[in-house]
């Protein structure tokens, strides 16, 4: 059990590292958005020139925003969920449940990563571009494929912790 506890640590921290860096990307994205949307604002409507692809922008980079905050959602459980019908049952049960979504998550979230990079290596390929902007759309493509493995890896790394929680209680009982 130490043993697992000693290579599961580093590997957690790297995963918790990479959601914390994807975060302040999505921040990021999120502030890039705000002030070319104001900028956009401003422009239109003092000095009559808006900015030339505001729309493209803001979609690619809320779509950053949301995919690359997937795993630090997943991490923090901030999700929306409804539990009232799970709290009635037994401790047990409710971690059996829990792993059971979290394992069914990790299948959904492994596919949508799985076909999301294919269609991402395909816009690379054929070299699809954005065409207001003329911006290559393959970077964007790929923001979905880093998000999902990266909810993957928490989904991994929760289905691990609840197991060790079932066990104890079964060593405890």
């Amino acid at each position: 059990m130490k043993m697992i506890k000693k290579v599961a640590s580093p590997i957690e921290r790297g995963i918790r590292n990479t959601e914390k860096t994807l975060r302040f990307m999505g921040a990021c994205m999120l502030l890039v958005m705000m002030f070319l949307g104001s900028a956009d604002v401003i422009g239109r409507y003092i000095f009559n020139s808006p900015i030339h692809g505001t729309m493209e922008w803001s979609q690619m980079l809320m779509a950053g925003l949301v995919l690359l905050s997937l795993g630090y959602v997943q991490a923090t459980e901030s999700h929306i969920s409804v539990v009232f019908i799970v709290l009635l049952y037994p401790q047990r049960v409710r971690l059996m449940i829990h792993i059971a979504t979290l394992i069914l998550s990790l299948f959904l979230l492994g596919v949508i990563a799985w076909q999301s990079t294919i269609i991402a290596l395909t816009e690379m390929e054929q070299k699809r571009v954005i065409e207001t902007i003329l911006l290559p759309a393959f970077p964007f493509k790929f923001l979905v494929p880093v998000g999902a493995s990266i909810a993957c890896l928490e989904c991994f790394l929760q289905i691990s912790h609840l197991f060790s929680r079932l066990k104890e209680k079964e060593e405890v009982s």
